[in-house]
């Protein structure tokens, strides 16, 4: 019950009202299951017996009703009768089975949808303690999973499970003792098979799923680093990673599998049991065996449609049971996290440029489970139109620092403040409008060129002057103009591969000056460049317009000699600022960085 609550938590109101109306339609076609019984059960006394027409009041209503000729000529008809019906079933059935298939595939749909919004919602320090595989997993996989292994199950046994209860109580209205008896034996039965499996069900549930995302995290770790495994001649190590933990996976499948099937075969053997234990009965109760020859029938029609339906039922609790680690999984990423969410999917509304100043008071930072404090009693100014610099030794706090400022972290003491006000939650998205960043590794995707640099979708028409000014900046126009293919609409390959170091950083740039930033920020961004490309680079950067606060992170010193200020962590500590002579003069520290490189 408490995994049901849970499922019906993860779905979403309208798909609730969906599954109420597929509930309905489920009802009218367990109706119609047992007017096909019900329909044999007159046809069979007529094969057996023409002549009860004259003596039972329906039948004998009928026949003059419906003006036949003759009894051969009802026979015919009640025949044709049952036919039709059984083709009406059939096909509402078919109609049936479309309908929850569309539905449990929407709902597929909208709880990955849901699930990504909540994925892009949360603080970016979510994502620094987790292995992205397992979000990748949950999102496609498991909520397919979702799908496969509880809604569809859990709609095969409402509907298997009322067709069952609605059989039986036409058998209860036939003949209540042997109804009531032969539901105890099998109900039994499945009980003690349901609780004998339960436990290992889910246990091996929880093992199929760690084992999707070791596949998943193991083929992703070994396609991001190709070049390092081809250079290196371990293909055969990845793969093996990978093999180990595919074969386990394989190795639970079966056993899930014949778990689930198991009932089935024992249901067989119990319900032929069934029928011959029934026979029996009837024919030491009553003798005649052409008296009992429509009451069977109808208990063979009635087995014939029960059987199926009770083995789908019990077939679909094993599925429900061995995918309760998929339900506490979506409904952990959903809803128990308590976490704070952030705007997802929204457009930003206005942006928030900076009009005066950044300011950090008594600012420090320690990331979750770290005691040791990342940043500690920061406290500095960037002014509005400054190009200002972040350097120090690795590990000194300098990323740290500008995601603060960017909003991406949160200060554990002391505050950011944008013109002289904290930076607050509900700003968060309008200050990132007005902000550009451009990592050591830029970020592309496999796309065009225009929609690597807009970050969305429409045509370069749409965007071309746009387009034109933030590459002209970057130093970039020409080559796309002159050397790609297909100009702004080329498309770059995964992460650009088909691009150059330095071509990569450019198209950073160019996405950086398209969306106008009132603050652009550089973490490491030339590290890995050649001198020419990064005195390219540099040049662009000079040119800027007016009134752009530009915020370098940088290895070599090289490249913020231009800086107005400069700023000197060191194990997280801000232990001296001003221009590049000035450290240089007065600073040991930065001058042996300054030596170093």
């Amino acid at each position: 019950m408490h995994e049901l609550k849970k499922v019906v938590a993860i779905l979403s109101l309208a798909e609730r009202k969906k599954f109420a109306w597929l509930a309905l339609v489920i009802f009218v076609m367990g109706l119609l299951e047992v007017v096909g019984v019900v329909s044999i059960l007159p046809f069979i006394k007529l094969v057996a017996d023409p002549g009860i027409v004259d003596r039972h009041r329906v039948l004998y209503n009928i026949y003059h009703w419906l003006h036949f000729s003759s009894q051969r000529q009802m026979l015919i008809w009640a025949g044709v009768a049952v036919i039709v019906l059984l083709l009406l079933t059939n096909a509402f059935s078919v109609f049936k089975t479309w309908l929850q298939f569309r539905i449990s595939w929407s709902v597929a749909h909208h709880v990955s949808m849901r699930l990504l919004q909540t994925y892009l919602g949360r603080p970016y320090e979510y994502f620094l303690r987790r292995n992205t595989t397992e979000f990748t997993a949950n999102v496609i996989g498991e909520t397919t999973n979702f799908t496969n292994g509880v809604v569809l199950p859990l709609i095969e046994i409402f509907s298997r499970g009322l067709v069952s209860l609605i059989i039986f109580g036409l058998l209860v209205w036939v003949d209540p003792f042997i109804a009531l008896v032969m539901f105890g034996f099998l109900g039994a039965a499945y009980l003690v098979i349901y609780f004998a499996q339960r436990s290992y069900l889910r246990r091996i549930g929880e093992l199929r799923m760690a084992l999707v995302i070791k596949r998943y995290k193991n083929l992703q770790e070994m396609f991001a680093g190709i070049k390092t495994v081809q250079v290196f001649n371990r293909q055969a190590f990845f793969a093996d990673r990978y093999e180990a933990a595919s074969l386990d996976f394989c190795d639970i499948q079966p056993k899930y599998n014949v778990i689930v099937a198991s009932p089935r075969y024992i249901l067989e053997v119990l319900a032929f049991g069934a029928i011959v234990g029934i026979t029996i009965y009837l024919y030491l109760t009553e003798g005649n065996i052409a008296k009992l020859f429509p009451k069977l029938s109808l208990y063979a029609v009635a087995g014939y449609r029960l059987l199926p339906a009770l083995q789908s039922a019990f077939a679909a609790v094993g599925k429900f049971v061995h995918n309760y680690p998929v339900i506490d999984k979506l409904y952990a990423a959903l809803y128990a996290d308590h976490l704070p969410q952030e705007a997802a999917l929204q457009p930003p509304g206005e942006a928030l440029p900076l009009r005066e100043a950044i300011t950090l008071h008594q600012v420090g930072f320690s990331y979750e489970g770290n005691e040791q404090a990342t940043l500690r009693d920061i406290n500095l100014t960037i002014r509005r139109g400054e190009t200002v610099a972040f350097v120090g030794t690795t590990g000194s706090g300098k990323t740290t620092l500008v995601d603060l400022i960017v909003g991406l972290l949160h200060p554990s003491r002391g505050s950011v403040c944008i013109d002289g006000r904290a930076l607050s939650a509900e700003q968060l998205a309008a200050w990132r409008s007005s902000v550009a960043y451009v990592p050591q590794d830029v970020f592309l995707f496999d796309d065009s060129v225009a929609r690597n640099i807009t970050l969305r979708e429409g045509g370069v028409s749409d965007e071309r002057r746009r387009l034109d000014e933030a590459t002209q900046l970057a130093d970039i126009h020409r080559f796309i103009q002159e050397e790609l293919p297909a100009g702004y609409a080329t498309q770059i390959g995964e992460k650009g591969v088909r691009l150059s170091g330095g071509q990569r950083q450019r198209l950073g740039l160019a996405r950086a000056f398209y969306h106008r930033p009132s603050v652009l920020i550089l973490d490491e961004a030339t590290s890995a460049l050649d001198n020419v490309t990064e005195r390219g680079i540099i040049h662009a950067l000079q040119g800027l317009p007016e009134g752009i606060t530009t915020i370098l992170i940088a290895h070599r010193l090289s490249t913020v000699r231009y800086a107005d200020r400069i700023f000197l962590l060191d194990e997280g500590r801000l232990v001296a600022s001003g221009t590049y002579e000035e450290l240089l003069t007065h600073n040991d520290l930065f001058k042996n960085m300054a030596q170093a490189y």
